[in-house]
């Protein structure tokens, strides 16, 4: 795992690139099928491209007594090591966050987030500010604020933006209130863009000790 941005070592942190401990054992019973077991012995090593790969060798034989090694090849321990001291950097820089925060940033990066971090982020986000907007039109705004934050991820994540339509339409699928994107500029437009904007400092806040992590490595990278 190498720490190139805060966004990108967040989402790294959570999750290790590597097959998946069943695709891993299925190839191990696959090629344990194909040959003599009593004289060979499957070992797990790493490719030219990083993936870890099912490989069969003759076992040594001593006496009667057949002698098993199923040690990984060097490249594989160091990358594994280098990943895991990477992460737990990030995970521990995490740490340091109130839990809102965390939840936030999982929501924005990790693999592994939840409707648990999408609701705690929708939460930060609602009462991290008086928007005031009238009785009538709040529940409509509170809506906003969710539709805000997934717009948010796609962006983070390279992807457009949600547009007035597919907001209205988000909405009114749950509160069954008709809103007009025609109406957008004049009702909608000037909340939407406070909401982005505190959305975008919260989303900054909970990046700060991830990229001074980032920062920290990048340093030591180029001192070395």
């Amino acid at each position: 795992m190498k720490l190139i941005s805060a966004r990108q070592a967040w989402r790294d942190a959570m999750h290790e690139s590597r097959d998946s401990v069943m695709a891993v054992s299925a190839e191990i019973a696959r090629l344990q099928k194909r040959e003599d077991k009593k004289s060979k012995v499957v070992v797990m090593l790493e490719d030219e491209n990083g993936k870890e790969v099912a490989r069969t060798y003759s076992s040594r034989e001593k006496g009667d007594a057949n002698i098993r090694e199923t040690r990984p090849g060097m490249r594989l321990t160091n990358a594994r090591c280098a990943h895991m001291l990477a992460a737990g950097l990030v995970q521990h820089a995490i740490s340091t966050l109130p839990l809102p925060l965390q939840r936030l940033g999982h929501f924005f990066y990790s693999p592994l987030a939840d409707g648990v971090d999408l609701a705690a982020a929708h939460s930060m986000v609602w009462f991290s500010s008086d928007w005031g907007v009238t009785p009538v039109r709040q529940e409509r705004a509170y809506w906003l604020a969710m539709v805000a934050l997934n717009s948010h991820k796609r962006l983070v994540h390279g992807q457009d933006p949600i547009g007035p339509a597919e907001a209205c339409m988000f909405v009114q699928d749950r509160l069954g209130v008709r809103m007009h994107p025609d109406n957008w500029s004049r009702d909608w437009a000037d909340l939407w863009e406070r909401i982005a904007k505190q959305i975008d400092r919260l989303d900054a806040k909970a990046l700060a000790p991830v990229a001074a992590v980032v920062e920290k490595q990048r340093e030591r990278e180029e001192a070395a």
